[in-house]
């Protein structure tokens, strides 16, 4: 099993694939767990062990002690996640704070005359395509995983589709470096996708020790697989909650965009890891939580209710307004959608050097630079400064203001959008005159030409060999539009249009129409904003951006999802597979299966030949005496790691030499202990010499009795019900008679609902039929 990630391309030998494995969230019950539990248990109870040394009950610490372990690992995750997250807009803001300054220095010299002319352009052109440069080198050439924005690997992962690279360290440092260098270059890029990643991986690496060991007592096992997916559910909520500030909202975005298994547990974790991150991002502005903290590093909108006007931000009417502009919203993003798809598949998915990636980046910065300096120039207006406004926000926006090439105490109102960081010239957009007045501050024309070119360069850009977040660029864009739409709305009867209103609600839109969020875009951006009488208005917008662009195009998250070729399986399964069985769906005989004893060279000839299965059915084979035929019933099934480590420990049984297995009961907590690490040593086939391998290793108690297993009469609309709720890897077709008729696992299911196994293909029924015509 292998995916092809966008940074690398077909032809790159060793990069060619990167393997990933189909994860099981369901508990292995085999009988060396239960042994070594209730081992663990007599030991706990018994009065003269006391491992925490406080008296308490050692049976009730065992489990207490697990839970605890829990709570501390998640509150580790938000004070680590908010940690990176302030690093990041820190050193960001600082970064395009001293190029901005510089290049207006520039440009005051040059109309001054005591400088070249031209100067301030190839400053800003070199200082772009110097950090995207890096940025673009780091991606492709030392972590690949870590280009984009993160959340498609996010989504998969907690799905069941593990691939280690997504969550290493590497990648880690590479994600926070990449999205400092690729903001500061000027991209129309964001940095809070790439934020949501990091924390992932944050708490993928505090979960990645599963198992502990104290003064010498036997390890114990805190957290499996599913714990693990939780902390990462947890990691995503945290993530969203430093970015823009918005815990309820992180939480509401790790279950809707992330979770693909609830749990109340869940739920409070990741509540409880959000709201640890938001707090320390907000104690670390060193302000009280007001308004006045405009320095916060939270990426929150402001107060949009101007105090000044005493009018409502929308009339009951405008709601039908805000409707259509969703449905702009809508085809906007699906337009969007097929963009990116287009440009990742010319850029990405085809055989180009891994140079290219980093030219073609490079190309688009000193593109994008060029094309937005001259079009300030030539579209852009010179407008006279406001005059000091009362509100304190306001008159730092308007401090903020770009005055480009225009004279002293004036501005141009196309400069400040994209010479700008991306939360000034947003919340210029989203603030400053909310009411129309002539002249406006953005012209239309300004507004549509910041909104056209920021709209092609994010799809130019996000996906490629970069770190690039798609949150920012699009709520820029539907910010501008919906000004737009603002001051088409206005005329002397309708004088009273807020167009802080409409670009709040236009920001939406398209951000919803890209990412086709809803429940958790509403309260993020709500709690960015602070007023609740925007609620109707967002869910009113997001609902028609949503039912629009899934008629004219998946997700962008969908479609990145399926360009890396991942087997993600969605919460529903296809339609039509409701009359349709599983044996059109499983693997038929022959399939590989060992039975309860098996010889170690057979053991390790499975394991070489196919690396990536990570689950084999355990079977016993009889013989019917009526017909001649040999049966294989389904014992249970065995996991590769289990496998490697019986095999690592040389857990053997010779049957000629009488050995006696029950020594290895002594090392069964190893096993266990083991089993759950990730950084588990591999297994080395040549330690295993001729003799080694004709000995015979007993499987029973190692086998797990309980697998998911379903009726080969069953539909393969239930098989893929029950595989995608329980979290299995492995499903099990067995006959009435308990027989193994085949197995179902991932690859399958995904090939059924990308149309990749036809429902009218019979092929697999025909071999059911023939086999039970035969008996």
């Amino acid at each position: 099993m292998a995916y092809r990630p966008l940074s690398q391309h077909h032809g790159s030998g060793s990069h060619e694939l990167v393997q990933y494995e189909s994860v099981e969230f369901v508990t292995y019950d085999a009988r060396f767990t239960k042994d070594g539990q209730h081992l663990q248990d007599e030991l706990d109870v018994s009065p003269q062990i006391d491992p925490c040394g406080c008296g308490l009950p050692s049976f009730s610490w065992r489990h207490k002690t697990i839970s605890l372990t829990k709570w501390l690992l998640t509150l580790l995750i938000g004070v680590a996640t908010a940690h990176v997250v302030i690093l990041i807009n820190l050193v960001t803001s600082s970064l395009v704070s001293w190029k901005f300054q510089m290049m207006q220095g520039l440009l005051g010299q040059e109309v001054a005359g005591t400088s070249m002319h031209g100067g301030s352009l190839l400053f800003f052109v070199a200082c772009n395509v110097w950090c995207v440069g890096i940025a673009s080198v780091l991606t492709t050439f030392w972590a690949p995983a870590s280009a984009g924005s993160g959340i498609p690997e996010i989504k998969s992962t907690l799905n069941g589709v593990h691939v280690k690279v997504w969550m290493s360290l590497d990648t880690l440092v590479c994600k926070v470096l990449g999205v400092i260098l690729s903001v500061s270059g000027g991209l129309p890029v964001g940095k809070e996708g790439p934020m949501i990643h990091s924390a992932s991986i944050i708490a993928a690496f505090f979960s990645s020790k599963r198992s502990y060991q104290c003064c010498g007592w036997r390890p114990i096992v805190f957290l499996q697989e599913k714990d693990v997916r939780d902390l990462v559910t947890c990691g995503a909520a945290a993530g969203v909650a430093a970015a823009f500030g918005a815990p309820i909202g992180g939480v509401l975005f790790a279950l809707e965009e992330g979770a693909s298994f609830l749990s109340p547990k869940l739920i409070w974790r990741a509540f409880f890891c959000a709201m640890v991150a938001a707090c320390v991002v907000f104690g670390s502005s060193l302000v009280s939580f007001s308004e006045t903290a405009s320095k916060s590093s939270l990426f929150a909108f402001g107060k949009m209710v101007d105090p000044t006007v005493d009018r409502a931000s929308y009339l009951p009417w405008e709601l039908a307004v805000f409707m259509a502009i969703g449905v702009a919203g809508g085809t906007l993003g699906a337009a969007f959608n097929h963009l990116n798809k287009a440009v990742i598949y010319h850029t990405q998915l085809y055989r180009v050097p891994l140079a290219f990636r980093v030219v073609y980046v490079m190309c688009v910065s000193v593109a994008l630079s060029l094309v937005w300096y001259f079009v300030s120039d030539g579209v852009g207006t010179c407008q006279p400064v406001p005059p000091a406004i009362s509100t304190t926000e306001k008159s730092h926006l308007v401090r903020q203001l770009v005055t480009f090439k225009c004279p002293p105490g004036q501005y141009n109102d196309l400069a400040s959008l994209f010479l700008s960081p991306q939360d000034a010239a947003l919340k210029q957009l989203l603030h400053l005159q909310s009411s129309f007045a002539s002249p406006p501050m953005f012209t239309t024309a300004s507004l549509l030409a910041f909104a056209l070119l920021y709209f092609s360069g994010s799809a130019l850009v996000f996906g490629a060999s970069i770190t690039s977040g798609v949150f920012v660029p699009s709520i820029l864009v539907g910010a501008a539009l919906g000004r737009v739409a603002g001051h088409w709305m206005h005329s002397d009867e309708l004088d009273f249009v807020n167009l802080s209103t409409y670009a709040l609600v236009g920001a939406a839109a398209v951000l919803g129409g890209v990412t086709r969020m809803t429940i958790s875009l509403a309260i993020i951006l709500l709690e960015a904003t602070g007023d609740l009488q925007y609620a109707l208005p967002l869910m009113m917008t997001l609902m028609p951006a949503r039912w629009v662009g899934n008629l004219l195009s998946k997700g962008l998250y969908e479609i990145h999802i399926h360009c890396r070729r991942l087997p993600f399986l969605d919460w529903s399964p296809p339609k039509g597979t409701e009359h349709v069985s599983v044996t059109r769906v499983m693997k038929p005989e022959p399939m590989s299966c060992f039975g309860k004893r098996e010889r170690v060279g057979t053991l390790l000839a499975e394991l070489e030949l196919h690396p990536q299965q990570m689950c084999w059915a355990v079977v016993e084979r009889r013989h019917d005496g009526q017909t001649g035929l040999h049966e294989k019933v389904l014992e249970g099934t065995i996991h590769r790691h289990v496998l490697v480590r019986l095999l690592h420990h040389k857990a053997t049984w010779n049957p000629f030499s009488c050995s006696d297995l029950e020594s290895d009961l002594t090392n069964v907590h190893v096993l266990e202990a083991e089993t759950m690490d990730d950084d588990a040593a591999p297994l080395d086939m040549s330690r295993f010499s001729l003799a080694d391998r004709e000995c015979f290793v007993n499987l029973e108690m190692y086998v797990n009795p309980s697998p998911g297993q379903i009726n080969v009469e069953a539909s393969a609309a239930q098989a893929y019900r029950q595989f995608r709720s329980l979290g299995l890897s492995f499903l099990c077709v067995v006959s009435k008679r308990g027989e193994l008729m085949g197995v179902v696992t991932r690859e399958e299911l995904h090939a059924l609902a990308t149309g990749a196994i036809s429902i009218g293909d019979n092929s697999s029924k025909h071999r059911y039929r023939a086999k039970t015509a035969r008996r």
